[in-house]
């Protein structure tokens, strides 16, 4: 029998070097953002190690890259970013070090078309759809194409009549998509189809909504119901909740007056369902609506004309719904705090009268908010019920002279706020404490 060797400084040293890089490692993880709308898909991020005064003086830009044309988000994993522009007559899905900008590869796909949906990390690949419907599976260490898969040509897929927006989502081994009427699902590893849905109705039939394909621009969601999982998805006919690994619809919930394509996501808080346009008819002022799932049909529980957003997503925290009032023509374009109970108004805040004013986006961490609007204005604030109480903010391009379109939300990952410009610019700006 071999007594145990008492251990030396160095094998203590780089036993305790080990355990400290694992930690590293499990916090970075932690705060990963790989998919739209981050690990919950509710625009929440659960860091708490960052400076929300950090915008004072203006922005500490660590890096600008050049991304190409679009709205395409960042996912971002151990390290690296994912994000797709349009690059020349290319579209462009690239990876880079999240720290640095630096490119470590990036994959063309021939289309001359700026992407909108944002790519999704899971395991060792990353997945984007193009704005035609063509959907990608890339091997995410060294970017090599695993498969290819037309939707549109392959599936049957009726493209949205501004093109594919919602973002892939990674469930039970399934690629969920919302396509046509009521979703549509692949095998994660191969690209086969596993269940879809029907077509859209014809262009002649549809609502008296002439710039729409009767498909939609968000992406689904998922929730839970008595031990099952299901997707949320949006389309001419209404919301629709479908069980995740066979596309069996579970219910309707059928729009008062169809505008021709939603934008914004729905959002889920328990069994409830947060739905933020809709209209009675075409006169009719938008309102948001609250939906109660907890028995096998949605009941609705209120309607507010005191926030409804064409494009922007709200967050939801400690009861309160925070969230962009109206959209593109909205001038000028309000902050809201409105009550989850009662969809009333809590407070208020207008951001900018320019006529190129189309709105804000958002995000949540640590109880606080992260603000963007498409004028390149980013903000931190409370959420907090006493008022819009502000604790930095700048611009982003710090006063130059630069076309300005930041539709897409901020992004708030290990210490850094990433901010994208419709014309390409990527901004990285340190939020570190």
């Amino acid at each position: 029998m071999v007594r145990d060797a008492p251990l030396r400084p160095a094998t203590i040293l780089a036993g305790f070097a080990l355990v400290i890089l694992a930690l590293a490692g499990c916090t970075a993880a932690g705060h990963d953002w790989p998919r739209w709308r981050g690990p919950n898909g509710d625009g929440i991020s659960r860091e708490t190690g960052w400076n929300p005064k950090a915008l004072e003086g203006g922005p500490r830009v660590l890096w600008t890259v050049p991304v190409g044309i679009g709205y395409s988000n960042v996912a971002i994993a151990r390290g690296r970013l994912y994000t797709m522009g349009m690059k020349g007559g290319n579209t462009a899905v690239q990876c880079l070090e999240a720290d640095t900008g630096k490119e470590i590869w990036h994959y063309d796909l021939p289309g001359y078309n700026d992407p909108q949906s944002t790519p999704a990390v899971s395991g060792t690949s990353v997945y984007a759809l193009s704005f035609k419907g063509v959907l990608l599976c890339i091997d995410a260490g060294n970017g090599k194409l695993r498969w290819k898969k037309d939707l549109v040509a392959e599936y049957g897929a009726v493209q949205p009549y501004y093109g594919f927006s919602g973002s892939p989502l990674v469930a039970s081994g399934l690629l969920i998509l919302n396509v046509n009427t009521s979703g549509m699902a692949l095998n994660q590893n191969t690209g086969q189809l596993v269940w879809g849905s029907e077509k859209p109705l014809d262009k002649v039939e549809r609502l008296n909504s002439y710039y729409s394909t009767g498909t939609d621009y968000s992406t689904p969601v998922l929730y839970s119901h008595r031990g099952k999982r299901y997707a949320l998805f949006s389309s001419l006919k209404g919301i629709l909740s479908v069980a995740v690994e066979t596309g069996e619809p579970l219910w309707l919930h059928p729009w008062g007056w169809y505008s021709g394509g939603v934008g914004g996501d729905l959002l889920v808080l328990g069994n409830k369902i947060l739905i933020t346009y809709d209209k009675k008819d075409w006169r009719a002022p938008a309102e948001s609506v609250l939906l109660d799932t907890e028995e096998e049909k949605p009941r609705v529980v209120w309607k507010s004309q005191d926030l409804w957003s064409e494009f922007a997503t709200p967050v939801i925290l400690n009861g309160y719904i925070y969230g962009c009032l109206g959209g593109p023509n909205s001038r000028p374009t309000f902050l809201r705090c409105i009550s989850l109970e009662s969809g009333r108004m809590v407070w208020e805040k207008g951001f900018g009268k320019s006529y190129h004013q189309d709105g804000i986006s958002l995000m949540a961490a640590d109880g606080k908010l992260i603000i963007l609007t498409d004028q390149g204005m980013l903000s931190i604030a409370e959420a907090g019920l006493s008022g819009y109480q502000e604790i930095s903010s700048c611009d982003v391009f710090g006063d130059e002279k630069k076309i300005r379109r930041f539709w897409t939300p901020p992004v708030l990952c290990n210490g850094r706020i990433y901010c994208r410009n419709y014309s390409g610019e990527l901004l990285c700006i340190d939020v570190s404490k």
